[in-house]
């Protein structure tokens, strides 16, 4: 509470034509303000005006009231905002909640409070918790899929060098390959709006090695070699994301989203490799059966999450026949193996998002 004295009615003319405010209310002492006065004085901050000559003793009882009474403003504005950010939260986690379940207004507003009534929570901190988590699993979805674009770049520009692709082919796999660009830089600056100034340093790291992959892949004569390297810096640098947005998940089902998203790299690293290997002599295609070992246990480590319950089964089904088509396009040796792993290796991958789409939307991950 401030206390101003404008002791003559230049002073009080002056003070109210200013364009100064005040951070805190004001009692004003000064002769009779003018309507219009009056008007400029409340919008300054001045909360009561006192005659200049006021005895000292009626002040001092006048500023008590006036330290009360704006006490109790505050008290009521700060319940206002409290209340409203509470329904944009609400609002907030309805939308998601219909967007993600495909569900109507009046049904999301119903999962909200009957999850609050069953965790014994305040339908506020039920809503916060939605939106927290489904910002959090599109984070760990975008850092996830940098992961795998990685290999995919490098998997279709070994397409498009191979001598035996057909003009259209070739079209379709460049078409592809900048599409995949495209996401890379969209996942980067979406992520830049979802952590809101935190893990700076790794998101950081994640545009300085797409910088270099992205410069790789743009050169007239492409060196597979040098995307390459620069496609495991990305891989890197993406992987240390993840898992800083992992231990924020902790032990709550949207961390399940990590190992699935990682379905997709491995699925396309082991394609890349074998395309690499097709296109690129010389190259170590070593790594290829324990690639294949390694998408094997970490597909199997997610169909056994409690998370995997009966109504991701169609989307499961769909991989597992998806990753059949990569297998018998993996162990051909001869004629078009580069195609049937090019081929299998998008199926697969459009199976794998589906599947994270489908565990997006669950009720467990959202509400977990």
């Amino acid at each position: 509470m401030g206390l101003l004295s404008c002791p003559d009615r230049t002073a009080l003319a002056q003070f109210a034509h200013s364009e100064r405010a005040f951070g805190l209310p004001v009692v004003l002492l000064s002769p009779p303000p003018s309507q219009e006065e009056r008007r400029a004085l409340l919008a300054r901050g001045v909360v009561q005006w006192l005659p200049a000559d006021i005895d000292a003793a009626v002040l001092a009882e006048a500023l008590l009231w006036a330290r009360d009474l704006a006490a109790q403003q505050q008290q009521r504005e700060s319940a206002a905002q409290a209340k409203l950010d509470e329904r944009k939260w609400t609002e907030r986690a309805k939308g998601l909640l219909m967007q993600a379940r495909g569900i109507d207004e009046a049904a999301a507003f119903a999962l909200l409070r009957n999850t609050a009534m069953q965790t014994q929570s305040k339908l506020p901190e039920v809503a916060r918790g939605v939106v927290h988590t489904s910002e959090l699993a599109e984070a760990l979805e975008r850092a996830g899929a940098q992961r795998m674009l990685s290999q995919r770049l490098v998997k279709l520009q070994a397409l498009r060098q191979w001598p035996k692709l057909a003009p259209p082919e070739k079209r379709e796999a460049q078409a592809l390959l900048d599409a995949s660009a495209e996401r890379v830089a969209g996942n980067l600056a979406r992520l830049g709006e979802l952590l809101r100034n935190d893990l700076v340093e790794e998101l950081n790291a994640v545009s300085a090695a797409w910088a270099q992959l992205d410069a790789a892949l743009a050169t007239r004569q492409p060196d597979l070699a040098r995307s390459d390297r620069a496609a495991q810096r990305l891989l890197e640098s993406s992987e240390t994301l993840v898992a800083r947005l992992s231990e924020r998940a902790g032990q709550r089902p949207v961390a399940l989203l990590a190992q699935v998203t990682r379905l997709r790299l491995l699925s396309q690293r082991l394609a890349k490799e074998g395309l690499l290997a097709q296109v690129m002599p010389g190259h170590d295609a070593s790594g290829l059966a324990a690639g294949l070992d390694e998408f094997i246990k970490a597909y199997g480590e997610v169909r056994a999450a409690p998370l995997a319950g009966p109504a991701l089964q169609p989307a499961f089904a769909a991989v597992d026949e998806a990753w059949l088509v990569l297998l018998r396009g993996l162990r051909v040796e001869q004629g078009d193996a580069v195609q049937r792993m090019h081929q299998g290796s998008e199926r697969l991958l459009q199976a794998l998002e589906a599947l994270i789409q489908a565990l997006q939307g669950s009720l467990q991950l959202i509400l977990g």
